[in-house]
């Protein structure tokens, strides 16, 4: 809220830190550690753990300039074609027009007099456990490698991130 409030004042000098940090390939130590604190879900007892989910806060310049980077490399996936038109996860856009394809097609098939099997998988966690060696060799092999600074700074991003449990202001690593 104090950065929105002070934007017009606070813009330049973040963006010459954010330009800098890209330049050096260098992120904050700070920026590399979540807090990873308890919400209560608002169903069920307090006490019960279940009842809680864990929610991860970082820094929020962090915040900014990983949304800035995510939006780039969205733009650049995007602009040469790297994605189907079939890859619907993590598009703007695209989820909606996913869900239709989808019921159109299980439509057509009933119509035509097939069955319709369908399978719901939960990928939880999914990013959590790709291998950050591989995502930055596969983004190197899509053609980022053209852009040097910014392989190496998504791959700073990624190296020895820490997270801490936070639990009534006390911290446990």
């Amino acid at each position: 809220m104090l950065l929105r409030s002070c934007a017009a004042a606070v813009a330049e000098p973040m963006a010459m830190i954010f330009e800098t940090l890209f330049v050096s390939s260098e992120v904050p130590e700070d920026w590399k550690t979540a807090n990873i604190v308890p919400i209560y879900k608002k169903k069920g007892p307090r006490s019960d753990p279940n009842n809680y989910r864990p929610v991860s806060l970082m820094s929020v310049p962090c915040k900014i300039k990983e949304s800035l980077i995510r939006d780039n490399l969205l733009q650049f996936i995007e602009c040469n074609d790297i994605l189907t038109k079939h890859q619907h996860g993590f598009m703007q856009h695209r989820s909606c027009p996913n869900l239709l394809e989808t019921m159109e097609a299980w439509t057509e098939a009933l119509d035509n007099g097939l069955g319709v099997d369908v399978l719901f998988l939960h990928y939880r966690k999914a990013f959590d456990s790709v291998s950050h060696k591989r995502l930055i060799e596969k983004l190197g092999t899509l053609g980022i490698q053209g852009n040097m600074l910014l392989l190496r700074w998504i791959e700073q991003f990624l190296t020895a991130r820490t997270m801490r449990v936070g639990v009534r202001d006390s911290f446990q690593m």
